[in-house]
């Protein structure tokens, strides 16, 4: 049996993480830490059963408690896969705006103590190369490293957000590596 190949090269199942108290507060998220709500536990525990059907081997998530616990919920509900955590998953680091109503973020600038877009999508991006997929991966993660797996595999910008707790295929068509996103 040949060793699994990198994300990179064969494709992925995402979901972002379920509704968090940033989210119902209308607040950047970030990297600060916020909790999933209850709506955000059960759509983990719904996504969880629409998932169980796909043949997942492995679960990565970001380390960030609404990712984390999303998968966890995932993971048990479709018999207790293991979960890893992946740091470069976490979503962008906002600096000065976490905590700030969303209508205050200004798309493609660092913000004051914020990490680059240029950082942040190279680190997002080195990860499909380190994470290897034996052989279906789920990734569980943030709107952002949606918006940069997407924009980087299938050259679609995506301002708007990704869907709490819905699941997406990341599917490698192998015709001069291109790409399909669609929601599973």
């Amino acid at each position: 049996m040949r060793d699994p190949l990198p994300l990179s090269e064969t494709g992925f199942l995402f979901l972002r993480h379920g509704e968090s108290e940033s989210n119902v507060d209308g607040l950047i998220g970030g990297a600060t830490d916020y909790a999933l709500t209850e709506n955000g536990r059960e759509q983990a525990r719904a996504a969880g059963e629409r998932l169980r059907g796909q043949e997942i081997t492995a679960i990565y998530t970001s380390p960030l408690s609404r990712a984390f616990d999303t998968a966890r919920i995932v993971a048990a509900a479709m018999g207790g896969l293991s979960v890893e955590v992946h740091h470069d998953l976490r979503e962008r680091n906002l600096g000065v705006w976490e905590g700030r109503p969303i209508s205050e973020f200004i798309r493609g600038a660092t913000p004051d103590g914020g990490e680059t877009l240029q950082s942040f999508e190279t680190r997002v991006i080195q990860s499909l190369a380190v994470i290897a997929s034996p052989p279906t991966a789920l990734l569980v993660a943030h709107a952002g490293v949606f918006r940069v797996l997407r924009q980087h595999l299938a050259g679609a910008d995506v301002p708007e957000r990704a869907r709490n707790a819905h699941p997406m295929v990341f599917e490698h068509r192998g015709d001069a590596g291109t790409w399909r996103v669609d929601a599973l």
